[in-house]
Parts: structure tokens; sequence; C-alpha cells
């Protein structure tokens, strides 16, 4: 598929299309999604990556422009880098998953992704989150604040009552998607403006200078959004380096 053509057929010629450089296209679905959150942290606290490899970042996500600006402020996200979808057009135009859909409230359909249904591996995800993962990376400094809500709880350190080794630690990344999820819940009406899109899947697309595809990924559930989970942006360093 000729990516490049089809997301022009809805931006037009943008200048995060021309520029003569490669670019990481990340469809996230709505802005108000466990993963666009989780994703977009991961690509903000390792856009050095990015750098290394001279690659540009786009992220396309669902909702207007006021669930965008409260998405890139609570991810620490350039705004420049983000384009916000009124719908799920360009999803289907690029025959993504849409995940579970049922006559049920868009909710509702995201809830029983949250139980595996119709949404594989993401059980196994959900309890990585609890359990820690030695392939990971940590998500919290040592002296670090971390906020529950407006509540600033315990630090970073915290985490090393299960474990001091420099890897993904028990209960760390559940933190995060609390941590997301209370954003998310607390500012419902900012993030999400149509609730129909709550299931969408989304994809990540690298390609090279001359438009070619170098990588690509398609999301099939809930908390899977890359191949390796562990450090979803490895595939930079299997390809470019």
């Amino acid at each position: 598929m000729n990516y490049k053509n089809v997301i022009n057929e809805f931006f037009g010629e943008e200048r995060i299309l021309l520029d003569k450089r490669k670019r990481l296209i990340v469809l996230l679905g709505s802005f108000a999604d466990f993963d666009s959150f989780e994703y977009s942290q991961q690509l903000s606290a390792q856009s050095n990556i990015l750098a290394k490899y001279r690659v540009d970042l786009i992220l396309i996500g669902i909702g207007n422009e006021t669930a965008k600006e409260a998405f890139c402020k609570f991810n620490k996200l350039d705004t420049k880098n983000v384009l916000a979808l009124g719908n799920a057009d360009l999803h289907k135009k690029l025959n993504l998953n849409t995940g579970f859909v049922s006559p049920l409230p868009a909710i509702i359909n995201l809830l029983i992704m949250c139980t595996g249904i119709s949404s594989r591996g993401t059980i196994r995800e959900v309890l990585r989150g609890y359990f820690g993962d030695i392939n990971g990376s940590s998500l919290f400094e040592y002296d670090e604040d971390i906020n529950i809500g407006s509540f600033s709880l315990f630090k970073g350190k915290m985490f090393d009552i299960f474990s001091e080794k420099q890897h993904l630690r028990p209960f760390e990344l559940a933190t995060r998607r609390l941590i997301n999820m209370i954003e998310i819940l607390s500012n419902w009406n900012k993030y999400v403006p149509d609730s129909k899109f709550l299931t969408q899947r989304g994809a990540t697309i690298l390609l090279n200078e001359k438009d070619e595809v170098l990588y690509e990924f398609i999301s099939e559930s809930l908390l899977g959004y890359a191949i390796n989970m562990s450090k979803p942006l490895s595939f930079l360093d299997e390809i470019l380096n």
C-alpha cells in the first residue's frame, strides 16, 4: 500500500509528508485510548532514538483539536508532530482493525476487549504491568514523584521494594496505566468528543526518504501496539542500525 498517497488524500501536501527524511507515522486510535497514551509516552521518552536515526515523528489520532492539545500536554509531545482526525475514515482506508464492535455502547465494547475478547494478548499485557518485565525498561526515576490524580503519594524508589534492577519492575507499568486512566476519566468530555471510535486500533509505519515502507505493524488488540511490547521501538535499531 502507498501510505503517502492515502494519507495525502486526507491532509494534502503537508510539510511533514514532503520532507526528504525518514518518517515514523503512528496512527493512534482515539486520543483517549490507553494505547495512544502509553505508546506516545514511549515515543516521547525515547525521542533520542528518533533523533539518532534522523526520523521525523508523525502521530495521527482521532479527536478534535481540544483533545489533541490536552493529549500533547499530558504526554509531553510537540503539537506540531500530532494531527487530529474527526473520525476513523483514514483508518478504514488503510484497512486497520476496528476492534470489537457490537450494538452495545463503544465504552462497553472497549471493556469487553479489556477481558481479551477479540483482543488476543491483552490479558498477558495486563499481567505484565503487575509482574514486571526483565526485558523492559524502568519507567520512574528513583526520586521521581508519583502523582496519582492530584495526589503525590510516593516516589519512584518505592518500586525498588520489588526489584532494584534497571528493568520494568512489578506494578510499575500498572501504576503508569492507572495514572493515564485517571487523566482520561477525569477529562472524559475533553478527550472523547465522539465515543464511537474508542475501540479503533492503530498502526506503525516507517518510511524512508523515497517513501518506501521499511516497517509496518498493524495493531489487532488492546495494549498491543508493538511487535515487541518490552521494547516497542526496537525495530528502529534492527532496521536502521
